[in-house]
């Protein structure tokens, strides 16, 4: 099974907590399964990779969506000046309306040959140290309406995924109201379902898009003046609270 999806959470706290969207990423997909895919590029081939990824692959991911194959299709580069280095440095997001139809579709990146004359083992070099996938369902969002350029991932252990999707419920009508402050252009939440271990740090997660990078920076750090938060027993069913948050720019997307 090759999914070009998107990442990996015990690799970008390099190897240890990363991430994984939904994508929405500047709107909502049909899709209620995506596969995050994250992978590894080294400095030297990063030019060609983005080249190869947005130039040409998102035109084959294009034809999978026109023809009902896929969902939506994005890549995003983490951010390279924030966190350690030596872990994924982009994440793959494919979207799908469940599961069967991911299993149906899952190398709908091999019609390189009829979407642009290009064999498939021509298109894809060798260009990839490293990569892991993980599968979500998408559990809410808030659409986006409106493109955006930067996401920014919450990655997060619940000991109860019940009591988890009640507490991001409470903050649905909080981000809604609060979206002309924060700058938040969509939102969302995924649960983990594949791989499955009992070492695994992360299994619930949040996407947060906005336009900007500067008001991801705010948002994280506090500096916007918000209504109150909302009251959750979140210290309960989160007690370590977000393991890990990932930011990056979308440099493709399509849908």
């Amino acid at each position: 099974l090759y999914l070009r999806g998107i990442i990996n959470h015990k690799s970008i706290k390099m190897k240890k907590t990363l991430l994984s969207l939904c994508f929405c990423l500047t709107t909502s997909l049909f899709s209620q399964v995506y596969v995050m895919h994250g992978v590894k590029v080294l400095p030297e081939n990063q030019s060609l990779f983005e080249k190869i990824e947005t130039q040409y692959v998102s035109k084959i991911a294009q034809d999978a969506v026109n023809k009902g194959n896929l969902g939506g299709w994005g890549l995003i580069k983490i951010d390279p000046y924030i966190g350690e280095s030596g872990g994924y440095n982009y994440i793959f997001v494919n979207g799908f309306k469940d599961i069967d139809h991911m299993n149906e579709n899952s190398d709908w990146w091999a019609n390189s040959k009829e979407v642009l004359g290009i064999e498939p083992d021509v298109l894809y070099r060798n260009l990839v140290e490293e990569s892991g996938r993980y599968v979500y369902k998408q559990q809410m969002e808030i659409q986006g309406k409106s493109p955006a350029k930067h996401v920014a991932f919450y990655f997060g252990y619940a000991n109860n995924i019940a009591d988890y999707l009640k507490i991001e419920k409470q903050w649905v009508p909080w981000h809604k109201k609060n979206m002309p402050v924060t700058g938040l252009v969509s939102w969302g939440v995924g649960t983990k379902f594949l791989p499955v271990n009992p070492s695994q740090r992360t299994n619930v997660m949040t996407w947060n898009i906005f336009d900007k990078r500067s008001d991801i920076m705010k948002f994280i750090g506090g500096e916007l003046k918000t209504s109150p938060f909302p009251k959750t027993n979140q210290n309960n069913v989160m007690p370590n609270g977000w393991e890990n948050i990932v930011i990056g720019e979308i440099l493709s997307f399509v849908q």
